[in-house]
């Protein structure tokens, strides 16, 4: 049984804290309890704060991507946008010692103007340079398009290319947080 079902959680950020941890102590597998007992509070993505990654509470062995997350969202800021949330996932979430790369579809939103779109090629062609497989996606379009991108990048990352079975579930970083 989950550890996750015995803990008494004081609100709901403490409930997704406690899955989070026992997802990373688990290689992040899709479901902690069994399938027909989830939920999207218990269950694939993990929620964690971008600040619990920087301060290395969190994916410690990742440390080289989770430095290029973070130093790209500060530089979307220099853009005048804020990136408010990430999906990671991919091969190095999870058991594998050394991976190339982290899959990351970053959501942002604009706070002032906006940039060209070449200068939002050249962020995401530089993280990428730096192991960071990075999806630029703006949080203020269509909504229904921005549900279907979230699923397209939920089944692509939580899968190993060229196969179609689901291995593994997928980080979801609070980039405010």
């Amino acid at each position: 049984m989950s550890s996750v079902a015995l803990q008494a959680p004081t609100s709901l950020r403490d409930l997704m804290d406690a899955c989070f941890q026992e997802a990373e102590a688990r290689d992040f597998p899709p479901f902690l309890t069994a399938e027909r007992q989830s939920t999207p509070v218990n269950a694939t993505p993990y929620v964690v704060s971008l600040s619990d990654l920087v301060a290395g509470r969190a994916l410690a062995r990742r440390k080289r991507f989770v430095a290029e997350l973070a130093a790209t969202v500060e530089a979307l800021k220099g853009l005048g946008a804020e990136g408010v949330a990430a999906l990671l996932g991919g091969s190095a979430i999870g058991p594998k010692p050394e991976p190339g790369d982290l899959d990351c579809a970053l959501f942002y939103r604009w706070v002032e103007g906006r940039p060209v779109a070449a200068a939002l090629a050249t962020l995401q062609a530089a993280a990428k340079a730096r192991g960071l497989d990075l999806r630029l996606l703006p949080l203020d379009g269509d909504p229904l398009l921005l549900i279907k991108t979230v699923s397209f990048f939920s089944m692509l990352y939580s899968k190993n290319e060229g196969e179609r079975t689901i291995i593994r579930g997928l980080v979801l970083v609070d980039c405010l947080s």
